[in-house]
């Protein structure tokens, strides 16, 4: 199974146009979009052929998307939240919330900056911004995530070049 994670595309919907646009999305199985997507959901849902999961983030403020989600595919639970109630407390944080719902993969956004960890047994991912990227190479950022054989491995992709990073 094929995840493409997206976040804080703060109504850019030409980013998100440009991502799906991609080969290597569109054939995904799953899109999760890890909060501050501005307006763009039901374009997003219409847009994307299968599976879509959304949550709010901070700046989702005229919104009904949950605040987080615990979804389970292919043997795996993914705990999906858009970080900012958990990230001022690091990994910590993250991994109560994650182990009170039984998951072992987390989802989160909120930084603009990408990330892929793992701690205790917990796979962290935090795809960057496809739109308003805040790490030091300024690069707009997506996650994919491969699940095989009960195993979740993720890696960053870069919009842009489409190099892995």
């Amino acid at each position: 199974m094929k995840i493409i994670v997206v976040s804080d595309t703060h109504g850019r919907r030409e980013n998100l146009e440009q991502l799906l646009a991609r080969d290597d999305v569109r054939d995904a199985d799953w899109l999760v979009h890890c909060g501050d997507i501005g307006d763009d959901e039901r374009w997003l849902r219409n847009a994307f052929p299968r599976a879509v999961s959304i949550v709010s983030g901070n700046c989702d403020w005229f919104t009904d998307l949950p605040r987080e989600l615990v979804v389970e595919r292919e043997g795996r639970r993914f705990l999906i939240t858009h970080g900012n109630r958990y990230v001022d407390g690091g990994l910590p944080r993250f991994s109560y919330r994650a182990r009170e719902e039984a998951c072992d993969v987390v989802l989160f956004g909120h930084t603009h900056m990408p990330l892929v960890t793992e701690d205790g047994g917990i796979l962290y991912v935090n795809p960057g911004s496809a739109a308003m990227p805040r790490q030091a190479d300024r690069r707009r950022t997506y996650a994919v995530i491969t699940v095989s054989d009960g195993r979740a491995t993720a890696r960053i992709e870069d919009l842009e070049l489409h190099a892995a990073l």
